[in-house]
């Protein structure tokens, strides 16, 4: 009959096994998990430069708005605040190489930007985010006089090149939302390698703390036999 120490030391040995081959499969997880990055960077990027060109041009347009409203150009009647696009990176816990605890599928969010390309679960792009500053006014129909001294013509222009603009960000929200769903894609098939090396850091951390409490069930138990 086995002395119980000696099962609890051949516990503690199947665990520092178990330990040693979850760390291995942990290593091949991590792997293929960074196998993701080099796209992932990549359609990122596409995403920050675009996102970044239509704040700009809604900048211009607020700039075209207020300069034509300064020369007797539109009316506050139907007036609108241009708020900023934004992409926005959401990272659950388990994204963390090292996270082991009890919540992995809790997230957090914060703007994309070049920092952190490639990082995180999923995207989520805002057109005109209302939670954001607003960037400025755009004044209602911008095409005519409506103050003296003003130029009929000058109206027309600014708000032709007001027209251009924005035509210019449709074409961009509909190549940056076909991008973001891209990156999603591909995060998403990540997302199933990094919940595998989660498993792994979980068990580790258990089997770990098992030993712990082994050690000193075994200390106890050469005390008290």
């Amino acid at each position: 009959m086995k002395f119980l120490s000696e099962i609890l030391s051949e516990k503690l040995s199947a665990n520092t096994d178990a330990i040693s081959f979850l760390n291995e499969s942990k290593g091949e997880s991590q792997e293929s998990i960074e196998s993701f990055s080099p796209p992932c960077t990549n359609i990122d990027k596409k995403i920050v430069s675009i996102a970044a060109s239509i704040v700009v041009l809604q900048t211009e347009i607020v700039s075209l708005s207020q300069n034509a409203y300064a020369v007797g150009c539109g009316t506050t009647v139907g007036v609108s605040t241009v708020f900023p696009d934004v992409v926005r990176v959401y990272s659950e816990n388990m994204s963390s190489p090292t996270y082991n605890g009890e919540d992995p599928f809790d997230s957090t969010s914060t703007f994309l930007v070049t920092s952190n390309v490639g990082i995180g679960t999923w995207l989520v792009y805002t057109q005109n985010d209302s939670t954001q500053s607003g960037i400025g006014s755009l004044y209602g129909n911008l095409s005519s006089c409506y103050r003296i001294p003003c130029t009929s013509s000058v109206c027309v222009s600014h708000a032709s090149s007001i027209t251009s603009k924005q035509s210019q960000i449709v074409s961009l929200r509909s190549e940056l939302t076909s991008l973001i769903t891209s990156s999603n894609q591909i995060k998403t098939e990540r997302r199933e390698y990094e919940f595998e090396r989660y498993g792994q850091n979980f068990t580790i951390k258990d089997l770990q703390e098992e030993n712990t409490r082994i050690v000193g069930s075994i200390g106890v138990i050469k005390n008290y036999s």
